[in-house]
Parts: structure tokens; C-alpha cells; sequence
């Protein structure tokens, strides 16, 4: 019933009777359902799910989830340039402090760049 579903193009109502947490996922995010996305990738709790849901909640516009799925993949790059889109330079700095304790120079030149902080970045450069 639920691959009938599917194939004729209501993943939405397939939906409603999988239980299986991997089925789930997947037609939740077929069918845009980003809430029940993010429901069953917290119980699958895998790196390619997460990127999966966060390409999604991208795309939907959803900043606030792509936020939550850069961080549990920790795609530190990414996360920095969500910041710098969403204008959060108070998280921006911190990436910087996360850049620097993880010793990745060029995080911490992206993020220096990014929070327009000329100094740093010659003190980045000179080191």
C-alpha cells in the first residue's frame, strides 16, 4: 500500500501508516514535510541524514533546522556562511573561537573575513 501510495504521488498519506523511522524520513522529506523529517532523523541520528534534511529545510527556507543540521554534522563551514546570510555575527564570532581551538587557519580567515575584522586577519596571515 504505502510503495502504491508513493509511486502514484501521495508520499503524504503513505506517510501516515510507516513506521519504520528510515521509510519515514524519506517520504517526509518527498513530500516537504520538514517536521516529521526532523522527528525521525533525531531517532535515526546518522551524519547523511542529517545532511539530507539539511539540503531540505535549505531549500524550504528554514534556516533554524539548517542551523540544527550543519551543527550535528559539524559542517563548520557551512554553518559559518549561514551566519553570515542570516546576519548573526554574534554566532559568527564564536565560529571564529571554534575555528581557532579547532587550528583551522583557514576557518578562522573565512570567518575573520566574513565579521569584516581587519586585524585578525593580518594577525592570521602574519602567523
Amino acid at each position: 500500500i504505502i510503495a502504491f501510495l508513493q509511486q502514484k504521488g501521495f508520499p503524504e498519506v503513505a506517510l501516515h501508516f510507516v513506521r519504520d523511522e528510515r521509510t519515514r524520513f524519506n517520504l517526509a522529506v518527498e513530500c516537504g514535510n520538514i517536521d516529521v523529517a526532523l522527528t525521525a532523523a533525531q531517532e535515526i541520528d546518522e551524519k547523511e541524514t542529517w545532511y539530507k534534511l539539511g539540503v531540505e529545510a535549505l531549500r524550504q527556507g528554514n534556516h533554524q533546522i539548517v542551523e540544527f543540521a550543519y551543527q550535528k554534522t559539524k559542517n563548520f563551514e557551512r554553518l559559518s556562511f549561514l551566519y553570515l546570510i542570516t546576519g548573526n555575527t554574534e554566532k559568527l564570532g564564536k565560529m571564529m573561537k571554534i575555528a581557532e581551538m579547532r587550528q583551522d587557519v583557514m576557518g578562522r580567515f573565512h570567518n575573520a573575513l566574513y565579521l569584516g575584522d581587519v586585524r585578525e586577519r593580518v594577525r592570521i596571515l602574519e602567523e
